[in-house]
C-alpha cells in the first residue's frame, strides 16, 4: 500500500485519547496514547500522520511548507517569475507587492504555528520510539525518518524567518511552566542543527525504498535537505561535498528524458525524483488544474492564477545558447517564441500555444476571448500574456483532482546546487561545466563558453536555476539568499502585448498592471514573525525593522 494511502488511513486513525482511571477498556476504533507505542505498526500510523503534514493539500491563500505548493497563490507569485491573474484577496498582490505586511498582518499567517505543531509531533515520536522495545533496526529506521522530517520543518521556518527556537523535546506548560518559552537560536546554530540531524538520519535511512514505500525519506532526501541548507547558508565547500554524495550514490538518479512530462502523474516517482510529496486523486488530491489553467480552455476554465512574466521569458535562451538581449542570431521579432530552449514550451503557455484540444490566444482582438491580455489587472483576465503549463495535466478537466505529486528535490537541482557551490568554493572547474552541460543538454542547449570567470559562471548558474526550477518555489529563496531582491524588484514586472496589424501579430513588451513590488532591503529579506507568537513568548525577538 503506497504511503499516500497510508497517510489517509493515519489521518483517520490517529486519535490520541486518555483513559479514565476507573476503566481499563481500550477503544477498538481509535488508538490510545499508550497503545500507539506498543507496536511498530501502531507507531507507524503516528509517523504516517507526520508525513501527512508535509502539506495538508491545496491552500487557497497561504504557504504551508512545500515550495511547489498547490494553491491559487504559490511562492513564485512572490518573486519576479509570475504574478496572479486574479487580484482580490491575493496576498502576493494585496500585501506582498504593496509592502503592506508586518507582524500584525503577516502574509504566511499559519506557517509558524503549523511548523511547530509538526515539530512537536516529531519530538513526541522520537521520545516514545527511543524508549520503546522495538527491534533495533526498526527503531533506527523510524527515528531516522522522524529526524529528517523534523529538520525539514525547521528549514521551512528558517527560509522564511531566519533563526528560530530549536526545540527537540515535547513541551508541556502544565508540567514545565515558563520553561517552555525558548529564545530564537541563531541562523548558524540552526544550520548546524540541520547538518547534524540530516547526517544522523542518512546513516540509518536506505538508499532506495520499495515502490510501496514511495514518498518515504531516503539517504538521498536527507542529503538533499542538508545540501540545500548548506547552499542557502553559503557554506560552499560543505554544499558541494553533500550534493556530490547524491551524484555518486549509485542508486540510479538521473535526468528524466522529457522535461515537461517528468512532472505529470503518469511519470511520478521517476529516476529524477529524490523526494516528493505523494498525492492520490480522491484520497489526498489537489486542484492545480483549476488554479493554474488559462481562464478558458476547451474543456472548461481555470483561474489563471499563475501568469509568467516577460522578465522570466526573456531569460530563456534560444538554441544557440544566447538570449534576445545577448544578440541571439535565432531571435526573430516576428516569431519570438520559435527556436527556444525546450523548457520554454514545456513550462509556459504563450500566444498560439496548442493546449488540450484548442489553441490559446492571448493577443488582443480575438472575439469572446477571456484569455487575452489585460495588463491593467482590472478585468480578471491574464495580466502578462502568458499562463503556466508546467505540472498542469492537460488530460484533467479543470476542477477535478489530478492526484499529481509535488516534487521537493530532483536530480537536476542537485546538479545545479553542486555547480553553484563548487563554483563559489573553487571556481568554474571541469566538474562545474560537466554538471551544467548535463542540465543544458536535455534542454537542447549548447555547452557554456570556455574559460568563464567565477563571476560569469555565477551569472550563468543563476539564470539556469531560474529557468530549470521555474514554478517549483525555489526563486523565492534564491533571490533572498543572493541579496538580489532589492535590485530585481526595483524593476517593473513585464507583460507581452500582441496586436494584429495587417494580418500579422506585432509584439510589444509593456508593464504588467500592478506589476511593481515594493521591497525594503532593511527588513524584507526576512518575513515578520507573527505578533501573536511574540505575545505568547516574550523571549522571541522580532526581525529587524518590523
Amino acid at each position: 500500500m503506497k504511503l499516500r494511502k497510508l497517510l489517509y488511513i493515519a489521518g483517520c486513525c490517529i486519535m490520541l485519547a486518555s483513559c479514565d482511571d476507573s476503566l481499563d477498556i481500550e477503544p477498538t476504533d481509535q488508538l490510545t496514547d499508550a497503545s500507539v507505542w506498543k507496536t511498530p505498526t501502531n507507531a507507524g500510523l503516528f509517523l504516517n500522520d507526520i508525513y501527512n503534514n508535509l502539506n495538508p493539500g491545496p491552500q487557497s491563500t497561504v504557504f504551508t511548507n512545500v515550495p511547489s505548493e498547490i494553491s491559487n497563490d504559490p511562492l513564485d507569485n512572490f518573486s519576479d517569475n509570475s504574478i496572479s491573474g486574479p487580484l482580490a484577496g491575493i496576498p502576493s498582490y494585496e500585501n506582498f507587492a504593496q509592502g503592506s505586511y508586518g507582524p500584525s498582518t503577516p502574509i504566511f499567517t499559519p506557517h509558524w504555528k503549523n511548523m511547530y505543531t509538526n515539530i512537536r509531533k516529531c519530538n513526541v515520536f522520537i521520545k516514545n520510539v527511543s524508549a520503546s522495545n522495538f527491534d533495533d533496526a526498526t527503531k533506527k529506521g523510524m527515528l531516522a525518518q522522524a529526524k529528517f522530517l523534523r529538520a525539514y520543518f525547521y528549514k521551512s521556518l528558517m527560509d522564511i524567518y531566519g533563526g528560530v527556537p530549536i526545540i527537540t523535546i515535547p513541551l508541556n506548560q502544565a508540567e514545565q511552566g515558563d520553561a517552555i518559552f525558548n529564545p530564537r537560536n541563531t541562523w548558524d546554530e540552526c544550520v548546524a542543527f540541520i547538518q547534524k540531524e540530516c547526517e544522523e538520519a542518512a546513516a540509518d535511512l536506505p538508499l532506495k525504498v520499495a515502490a510501496k514505500d514511495a514518498g518515504r525519506a531516503t539517504k538521498g532526501a536527507a542529503w538533499a535537505l542538508k545540501g540545500e541548507t548548506e547552499l542557502y547558508a553559503s557554506k560552499w565547500a560543505d554544499a558541494a561535498a553533500t550534493n556530490k554524495k547524491i551524484m555518486e550514490a549509485g542508486v540510479g538518479y538521473d535526468l528524466y528524458s522529457d522535461y515537461g512530462a517528468l512532472f505529470l502523474p503518469a511519470n511520478e516517482n521517476n529516476v529524477e525524483v529524490i523526494f516528493d510529496i505523494q498525492y492520490a486523486a480522491n484520497i489526498k488530491g489537489n486542484i492545480k488544474e483549476k488554479y493554474w489553467n488559462p481562464v478558458k480552455v476547451s474543456d472548461g476554465g481555470g483561474w489563471g492564477a499563475v501568469n509568467p512574466t516577460q522578465n522570466l521569458v526573456d531569460d530563456y535562451e534560444f538554441l544557440d545558447g544566447k538570449t534576445e538581449a545577448e544578440g541571439s542570431a535565432m531571435y526573430d521579432p516576428e516569431h519570438p517564441y520559435d527556436n527556444r530552449d525546450k523548457r520554454f514550451a514545456a513550462t509556459i503557455i504563450y500566444d498560439g500555444s496548442p493546449w488540450k484540444s484548442g489553441i490559446i490566444y492571448t493577443r488582443l482582438g480575438v472575439a469572446n476571448n477571456p484569455n487575452e491580455l489585460d495588463a491593467s489587472g482590472a478585468g480578471g483576465k491574464g495580466r502578462t500574456g502568458y499562463f503556466m503549463k508546467k505540472a498542469v495535466d492537460p488530460g484533467v478537466v479543470p476542477g477535478n483532482s489530478s492526484g499529481g505529486n509535488s516534487i521537493i528535490w530532483r536530480y537536476a537541482e542537485v546538479l545545479l546546487n553542486y555547480a553553484e557551490a563548487q563554483n563559489e568554493a573553487v571556481g568554474p572547474d571541469e566538474t562545474v561545466y560537466a554538471a551544467m552541460k548535463k542540465v543544458r543538454f536535455r534542454a537542447g542547449l549548447p555547452e557554456l563558453p570556455a574559460n568563464l570567470t567565477k563571476e560569469e559562471m555565477r551569472a550563468r548558474i543563476r539564470r539556469e536555476r531560474r529557468v530549470e526550477l521555474a514554478f517549483e518555489g525555489k526563486r523565492f529563496s534564491d533571490i533572498r539568499r543572493w541579496k538580489t531582491a532589492e535590485t530585481i524588484f526595483a524593476q517593473p514586472l513585464r507583460a507581452m502585448k500582441i496586436t494584429v496589424v495587417g494580418g500579422k501579430p506585432v509584439y510589444e513588451k509593456v508593464n504588467a498592471g500592478g506589476g511593481k513590488i515594493a521591497f525594503d532591503k532593511s527588513k524584507n529579506y526576512l518575513m515578520p514573525i507573527p505578533q501573536s507568537v511574540i505575545a505568547q513568548n516574550p523571549k522571541i525577538l522580532q526581525n529587524d525593522n518590523y
